[in-house]
């Protein structure tokens, strides 16, 4: 009794790993890329990429230059005061950050100089 019990299980057990196996896609390494398919794939010759003419070359820089052209016409460009404004405001802002980096680099010396005397 003992004994068919345990076949039972054995039984039941290899037919969940069969099941398991199935759904997951688990299979043998060589049922899943057989050696052939792989030689056969690694000896295709890669393919050669022809060098365009100089007309073609010619006629994608004309392409490219055109594309250039009609970007800068949908540029936003700025007045002559609105970029002595603007600058003026670069500069500003530049004074005041240094200042401040500034002041904080002497407050920072003194407190280390007074740790250290």
């Amino acid at each position: 009794m003992a004994v068919q019990k345990k076949t039972l299980k054995k039984a039941s057990a290899a037919k969940e790993i069969a099941a398991t196996k199935e759904t997951s896609g688990a299979e043998n390494k060589k049922d899943v890329a057989p050696k052939d398919t792989a030689k056969a794939v690694a000896k295709k010759e890669p393919t050669k990429a022809q060098k365009p003419s100089v007309s073609e070359r010619a006629g994608s820089v004309s392409r490219y230059l055109r594309g250039v052209q009609s970007e800068l016409k949908k540029v936003h460009w700025p007045t002559r005061k609105e970029v002595v404004t603007y600058t003026a405001v670069v500069l500003v802002s530049v004074v005041i950050v240094a200042a401040a980096i500034w002041v904080v680099d002497s407050l920072l010396s003194l407190g280390i100089g007074a740790i250290i005397s």
